[in-house]
């Protein structure tokens, strides 16, 4: 079974049948398999937990909204923490309002405080920062992930070389609402700004990271910390050897069963199987394609990417550095690993890829090179198998938008709709060759972990497939589409819908419903929704 990213496809049929009733609504999803200068280790491991996760007896409190702007822009300072395994970290976060209404996203500041900080005693430096923002948004000079500033006044939160802002991707944290987009950033030298310009804004993010022992990059700025920027590493690196491009909403993974401990027990660094993915979302695409079509990149690429934020590993880079060094969430699998670039080239018969630095070189023979450029000049989505030590590379799209066919509500989601493969019980052996079974989660994954387990999710999700399964058995017939939403509740409680096209068979659909209904749902600390739809007999055919 898969979790894939879907896409709006179709028509249902709808139906009611009593209280009791399996509800069959409109609108079909289908998808597609949706320090110092010492030397850095080898590995990092990320203990602290991600943002959102607050310190016991911590709550988020308000401690001023001031207008910026009168009438037009305010700013929120929240106190809040977040537990580690070192102890609570406190910040003061920042958020704004009022500057999506000129289309510039929201912007976050989250500064780490130090103990002897008063909680009270924030910078209202900040404010006019935002009061610049806004001035600039009203004259469309609009920033977005991986954008930067650099000013020219005094020196933020005090510290003599913080002139620069890098923006990052949005990261929520618990208690604090989020009403309109937003960027979360981070303050930086100059320096460390000039690296992420020529090299990568991902290569700053992960040493910040990896500093930090925070995946993949910390939402706050700590004013003590040591720069994450080397004297002249701009000449030391391969990225600034030819020309470049920065690609906003794109990045790249591998994926490799086993992550980075399943190594090549032969020089090659890939092992069969492996994948490297350039994940291109909605707002890359445009960026994607003039990349790929600009002159002088006939003969190959090197793209700038993000970070891919569903990615448990990521590999950051020193100078001096000969091995692969990454950072790691404990709470990931580590099976897709992200980078901050990918170069992609065309040779004469040659057909090679490796690891370099923090990034990914694809080497490919010169027809095969042509038709991944015109797909990406093209805006299309292309596969190119691996074979051997050689790994597959794929162009995907990835839909940000899902539109529930149950109830039509609409889901964002600013990383996309993903594919992945589970582990445990919901990725259990299939049973029935006439059954497809694909899992759509409508709670977001940080939610899903502070609510319940993997293994409690699981089973519920093994006991679904396993009853449509046999109710199919063996049965005969055109092909159909069956959608089961459920909805774990507190108190061992659930809700159940289901949807099917492009007919209802009543008695099919009913005797699965009053089955899934005996479940025994497990405790769970807050809902948990997801959907799984089945292809039954290889699914409806295509329609209006």
């Amino acid at each position: 079974m898969e979790t894939r990213r879907m896409h709006r496809q179709g028509t249902w049929i709808t139906a009611r049948r009593g209280v009791r009733s399996a509800l069959f609504a409109a609108a079909l999803v289908t998808g597609c398999a949706g320090p110092a200068n010492e030397k850095p280790p080898a590995t990092a491991s990320a203990s602290s937990p991600r943002a959102g996760a607050s310190a016991p007896g911590s709550a988020v409190q308000i401690l001023l909204r001031e207008e910026v702007v009168p009438g037009k822009l305010s700013v929120t300072v929240y106190s809040h923490s977040l537990s580690t395994p070192e102890g609570p970290l406190h910040f003061w976060t920042y958020v704004s309002e009022g500057l999506w209404s000129l289309g510039q996203r929201e912007i976050r500041f989250s500064v780490k405080r130090e103990p002897d900080d008063a909680e009270g005693v924030f910078d209202r430096q900040l404010f006019e920062l935002y009061g610049l923002v806004y001035e600039l948004a009203e004259q469309g000079k609009i920033v977005d992930v991986h954008g930067r500033s650099q000013l020219g006044g005094p020196p933020l939160l005090g510290r003599d070389d913080f002139h620069c802002i890098i923006y990052g991707p949005p990261v929520p944290v618990e208690g604090i609402a989020a009403n309109a987009p937003f960027l979360s950033a981070v303050m930086v030298t100059c320096e460390e700004e000039d690296v992420g310009g020529q090299a990568g804004y991902a290569r700053i993010l992960a040493r910040l990271g990896a500093q930090a022992s925070h995946y993949p990059t910390p939402f706050w700025t700590d004013r003590k910390r040591p720069s994450v920027a080397r004297p002249g590493e701009t000449d030391q690196t391969l990225i600034t050897k030819g020309s470049r491009r920065h690609v906003r909403g794109a990045s790249v993974r591998l994926e490799r069963k086993g992550g980075l401990a399943n190594a090549s027990p032969t020089q090659s660094f890939f092992v069969p199987g492996d994948r490297i993915v350039l994940r291109v979302l909605p707002r890359g695409l445009d960026n994607l394609k003039s990349a790929a079509a600009s002159e002088g990149n006939e003969d190959g690429l090197i793209l700038m990417l993000e970070m891919d934020p569903s990615s448990g590993t990521g590999l950051y880079w020193y100078p001096g550095q000969t091995v692969a060094s990454a950072i790691t969430s404990p709470a990931a699998a580590g099976d897709r690993i992200t980078g901050n670039f990918l170069i992609l080239a065309g040779k004469k018969d040659v057909s090679k890829a490796g690891v370099a630095e923090d990034g990914f070189v694809m080497m490919f023979p010169l027809a095969t090179w042509k038709r991944i450029r015109e797909a990406l000049v093209s805006g299309k989505e292309i596969t190119i198998p691996g074979q051997g030590e050689m790994p597959a590379f794929v162009v995907e799209h990835v839909q940000t938008t899902y539109v529930n066919p149950i109830d039509g509500k609409r889901y964002e989601s600013e990383t996309g709709w993903d594919t992945a493969k589970p582990e445990g019980g919901a990725a259990a052996q299939k049973r029935n060759d006439q059954v497809e079974a694909a899992l759509v989660l409508l709670t977001n994954e940080q939610d899903i972990a502070k609510r319940t387990t993997v293994d409690d999710l699981s089973e519920v999700v093994k006991q679904i497939i396993a009853i449509v399964e046999a109710q199919v058995g063996t049965s005969k017939g055109p092909g159909t589409d069956l959608l089961v939403e459920c909805e774990l509740l507190p108190g061992k409680k659930k809700k159940l819908e289901m949807a099917q096209r492009p007919t209802v068979d009543q008695p099919f659909a009913q005797a699965i419903y009053e089955k899934i209904e005996k479940i025994v749902a497990p405790e769970v600390k807050g809902p948990v929704k997801f959907q799984v739809v089945f292809k039954i007999r290889g699914g409806s055919p295509p329609g209006p």
